[in-house]
């Protein structure tokens, strides 16, 4: 009981509310003296803390004419509780990061083998705010590279999260990456790909010759380089604004495309 305790402290659970939690389950439905009971404290302290899981929605509370039973969620709706705060969270740390800004601000270089960085990077898109941005430029030697990295399960985790979550790609890709789009990747897959939200631009392979990918999102630039397999990530604001606004003037100049994937 002390292991489940200690997990609990770790999502604001008070030693007192760990042990009504534990009582309530081994009892399934009581009341609140019963609860008390269970758990070796006072009436009155029980209540008080039991007033409060109610409310975070950790117990529910049914009334039977004028007594209330108690009874705890199941420890899976609280593990999906508790992941729900968790991604709530990862949406507010841009915003948070942010505040942390200071005005001569230091680069932060992180340099890592591709498919663990690309992991990471994919996972902090996935978890940026519902209606967020990300921007990508792509080559086909990028296209190749970035879809060995990973597996279809994730691929197929990655799309789905991004269509869940409303996320737009903003995106440079070269012709031969759109050409190529529907032979890289499984069928399932792809029919992910039409339904997430694009807006795409597009140049001829010779006009934009950078033989990779790069990934901008959260302040962060992520430059994937497949010959050495490793990308290098920098977070830095002027450097991104400056990034930013050479991608905009690209991206601008470039053809539109309507209907990428058919």
């Amino acid at each position: 009981m002390d292991q489940i305790n200690d997990i609990l402290k770790n999502f604001s659970f008070s030693e007192v509310e760990s042990e009504l939690y534990e009582a309530a389950l081994k009892l399934k439905k009581a009341g609140v003296s019963e609860i008390a009971k269970k758990a070796g404290m006072g009436r009155t302290l029980a209540y008080f803390h039991i007033k409060n899981m109610v409310e975070r929605k950790i117990l529910r509370e049914i009334k039977q004419g004028k007594k209330s039973i108690i009874t705890p969620i199941a420890p899976a709706d609280l593990a999906e509780l508790f992941q729900k705060n968790v991604s709530d969270f990862k949406s507010l740390v841009p915003q948070l990061e942010v505040l942390g800004e200071i005005e001569n601000e230091i680069p932060e270089i992180e340099i890592m083998e591709s498919s663990r960085a690309f992991k990471k990077i994919y996972d902090e898109v996935t978890h940026m705010p519902v209606g967020s941005v990300f921007k990508v430029i792509e080559d086909m030697a990028g296209a190749e590279a970035e879809l060995k990295l990973l597996d279809n399960e994730y691929w197929s985790y990655f799309f789905g999260q991004l269509v869940e979550r409303k996320i737009l790609t903003r995106a440079i890709f070269t012709k031969e990456v759109l050409a190529d789009a529907n032979k890289s990747i499984t069928p399932e897959n792809y029919e992910t790909v039409k339904k997430r939200m694009w807006d795409i631009r597009t140049l001829p392979e010779k006009d934009i010759p950078i033989k990779g990918l790069v990934v901008m999102y959260n302040k962060k630039l992520s430059f994937l380089f497949p010959k050495i397999s490793l990308t290098i990530t920098v977070r830095h604001s002027a450097l991104y604004n400056m990034i930013d606004t050479l991608f905009g003037t690209i991206f601008n100049f470039a053809e539109k495309v309507e209907k990428p994937w058919g």
